[in-house]
């Protein structure tokens, strides 16, 4: 009997320990069907916002032009950061011109137009209550 107690007990604390939740994510503004959208959710500083090997999660899905919705779920609470591409040829990348601008819509969570987006900027907290975050890819580009 204790040790069907003391197993009780240790399963309900550990569930406490990967408390999980959800971030449910708008895109708007996709300008047309080509390609994919790359939603890159990042859970460290390190590859954000175009290391795609460094990504937590990382998703692709069919572009549909105007605004799209996407839920990562199962996710322990903690921070992240977000970061969105809209990849229309395909090629698993953002294509840049020749001055090193790109050439595709991105999006990052925390929006800023100034700079290359950081990891600080762009962090948010996942905790007891679901973020909803919004990128508009018609912002930065």
């Amino acid at each position: 009997m204790k040790n069907l107690l003391l197993s009780l007990l240790l399963l309900g604390g550990s569930s406490a320990l990967y408390a999980q939740g959800s971030i449910a994510v708008k895109v708007m503004d996709v300008k047309n069907n080509d390609g994919k959208i790359i939603l890159s959710l990042y859970d460290q500083q390190e590859g954000f916002p175009s290391e795609k090997e460094q990504a937590f999660r990382r998703i692709k899905i069919d572009a549909e032009k105007g605004d799209m919705s996407y839920t990562f779920t199962n996710l322990p609470y903690g921070t992240y950061a977000l970061a969105v591409i809209h990849d229309e040829n395909n090629d698993d990348t953002v294509s840049k011109n020749f001055v090193g601008f790109p050439k595709e819509k991105i999006g990052v969570s925390n929006q800023t137009k100034f700079g290359k987006p950081s990891f600080d900027k762009s962090k948010f907290e996942l905790v007891s209550s679901a973020p909803d975050i919004r990128i508009d890819l018609s912002f930065l580009n």
